[in-house]
């Protein structure tokens, strides 16, 4: 089966609501059971990948935390590689010292940019996953209970 997207699926089960004939005095409508059924299963099969995606993007924020840091892993020992060839004088010594201290602040920074930037993203996309699934079970739980006859 295709990967369906729970949006699209949603718009379906809002669509066959609204098509469905309405029966009068009564503010319902009737929705053909098995059109229904189907689409509620085709729902159920789709969650699973959309959870898979919410993994995916889970994975890919680690690997950007991962990334980020090992680059700033390597940036300091740059930096400090480079400090220990500069300790000949004093005053180089200083000034290396003064550069070192500002390469690691920088280095921090950015690692911490980075960092944020991929917890941002990574939070945005299981927010939008979340929103997602909470309609879906809305709808679904709707429609169960306006098939139980339930208010």
């Amino acid at each position: 089966m295709n990967r369906v997207n729970l949006l699209v699926l949603i718009d379906q089960l809002e669509a066959l609501v609204e098509k469905a004939p309405e029966v009068p005095l009564v503010g319902r409508v009737l929705v053909d059971a098995d059109e229904l059924f189907d689409l509620l299963d085709i729902i159920r099969a789709a969650i699973p990948e959309e959870v898979k995606k919410a993994e995916a993007v889970s994975s890919e924020k680690e690997k950007l935390i991962a990334d980020g840091q090992e680059q700033a892993k390597r940036i300091i020992a740059k930096a400090e590689e480079y400090a220990a060839k500069l300790v000949s004088s004093s005053e180089i010594y200083r000034q290396a010292e003064a550069e070192s201290k500002l390469l690691l602040e920088e280095t921090k920074r950015q690692a911490a940019e980075i960092e944020q930037g991929s917890k941002e993203y990574a939070q945005q996309i299981l927010s939008d996953l979340s929103q997602a699934l909470t309609k879906t079970l809305q709808v679904v739980e709707a429609g169960i209970k306006e098939l139980a006859g339930e208010d």
